[in-house]
Order: structure tokens, then sequence, then C-alpha cells
């Protein structure tokens, strides 16, 4: 009967070993990398995204004559807003950042005493209103850098993978 010997199995196992250790870590690096990719897509976008104002003009934001985006103070609190979550893990065991609009801007009103909220801003650019031209950076953004997300990803989940196979 033939006979088999290894030779490092020891040391492979431990390296098997310690890479599943790292493995939360790993994925967590590589998730918020992502994002982080997607996010500066996003926020160049905003920073590109067209503007109209209204003052003096009686056509700003009519059904016949649509906005082309934005005043200048909406798409400044747009940017201001914008930010990537801490990493979460829910319940499924799924890991997870967001992406997205918080808080409010500097336009204020009778109906937004406080101003008015981002997301309901941001979701008016995407998607557009009977007063203004759909502006969808956010779509465009992330669709736009989704391969170099994936690539960045990549990169980070093979770097932390080589660091932890060769012990540091």
């Amino acid at each position: 009967m033939g006979k088999v010997t290894f030779k490092g199995l020891d040391a492979y196992l431990a390296r098997m070993s310690a890479l599943e250790r790292a493995t939360d870590k790993v994925v967590k690096a590589a998730v918020y990398e992502g994002a982080r990719v997607v996010a500066d897509a996003v926020r160049s976008g905003l920073e590109s995204l067209p503007t109209s104002e209204h003052e003096g003009c009686p056509w700003w934001g009519t059904p016949g004559h649509l906005a082309k985006g934005p005043s200048e103070e909406q798409k400044k609190g747009l940017i201001d807003s914008f930010g990537v979550t801490p990493i979460d893990e829910d319940s499924k065991g799924f890991i997870n950042v967001h992406i997205g609009f918080d808080g409010y801007n500097s336009v204020r009103s009778d109906q937004w005493p406080q101003g008015q909220p981002n997301q309901m801003v941001a979701r008016a650019v995407e998607s557009g209103t009977s007063f203004m031209e759909a502006n969808p950076v956010v779509k465009k953004s992330v669709a736009r850098s989704r391969k170099k997300a994936e690539k960045a990803m990549e990169q980070v989940v093979n770097g932390e993978i080589d660091k932890v196979a060769n012990g540091a």
C-alpha cells in the first residue's frame, strides 16, 4: 500500500485557521472600501449637478418650464449631508454599509421651519417633479462606479488575505 507524506501541513492549517478568524475583518474592510468608491462617485455627481435659481425668474419650476435642478442652497445641503454609515452586521449575519443623505438643508419655509429634509430633496432631484427635471445622479454614479468598487473590494480582500497568510 502506498504512503503519502505532507510536509508543512501544520503551518498551512495554522494559516487557514488565522484566515478564518480574520474573515469578518477582511469582509468589513472590503465592503467599506467599495462604499467609499461609490460614495466618491456620487459626491462627484452631486458637485456637477445643475442648479436653477428662481430669484427674479417667473418661470422657475412650473409644469410648462421645468427647473434644471435644485437651488444652490439645496445642492449645498445635499453635498454637506451626504455620507457613509459605519459598518453594521444585521441579525442574519450580513455586513452592510449605507450611503445617503441625512438632516436638513438651510432652505426654511412655513412647511419646513427647520429646513427641508435632504432625503426629500435628493428624491426630488433623482426622480424629478412636476416643476423640476429628473437628474438621476445617484443612479448614474452607482452604475458608473460599480466595476471600480468591485475591483477596489477585490484588492482589499487580496491584500488582507496576504497579510493574514504571511502572519502580519
